[in-house]
């Protein structure tokens, strides 16, 4: 028969973990959740700046085909160099169908308002008080018929540098305050060619 023998020797005690140990993991866990959560505001910032730029240029080469198709009212698009349209205009909400120079830049006026993406009566699809200006440039290339900067201004969400002194993005819609290092800006040239008989 065998008999086991049981020594009582003092054998050390395994412990939990003290108080003060998880008061540090704590700690650590929320200056770790602080962060994350800072830096997804910070991604939010940036997909809203995004997305403000990428429906600008949208606008902006919409009224440059604009310009290019309307050939025949060249002129009267110079007729309105540095008139801002968007927010802020007196443009019709309804736009006339005559398809002259008037009916176009009522209709990019009305897109750069959100007109085409309400929230109840209020246009939500485009950018942060957009503008736009047609620049006409003078004088115009040899063989055109007319030459354009067409820009569109808008009010960003982080301050960044604003458009210099003297270029369009400056020059459009020049006594909006978007607020310091808020404006944004694209431009695009357009030249309308003289058509030559071949």
């Amino acid at each position: 028969m065998n008999t086991a023998t049981f020594s009582m020797e003092a054998t050390p005690r395994q412990g939990g973990f003290s108080l003060l140990e998880v008061l540090v993991s704590i700690v650590i866990l929320a200056i770790g959740l602080l962060g994350l959560a800072g830096l997804q505001t910070k991604a939010n910032e940036v997909e809203m700046e995004a997305y403000q730029r990428s429906v600008a240029l949208m606008l902006v080469q919409d009224m440059a085909d604009r310009v290019t198709a309307g050939r025949k009212y060249v002129d009267d698009f110079k007729g309105v160099s540095l008139a801002a349209y968007g927010v802020g205009d007196t443009q019709a909400a309804t736009c006339a169908l005559t398809g002259d120079a008037a009916a176009q830049l009522c209709a990019w006026s009305n897109a750069m308002k959100g007109a085409a993406e309400k929230m109840g009566s209020t246009g939500i699809g485009a950018p942060i008080g957009m503008r736009g200006c047609l620049i006409s440039v003078s004088p115009t290339t040899e063989d055109a018929l007319g030459e354009f900067f067409v820009v569109g201004v808008w009010q960003g969400v982080m301050p960044t540098a604003s458009p210099p002194a003297n270029t369009p993005g400056a020059q459009c819609a020049a006594d909006v305050d978007f607020g310091t290092g808020l404006r944004r800006a694209v431009v695009t040239r357009v030249l309308v060619p003289k058509q030559t008989a071949g």
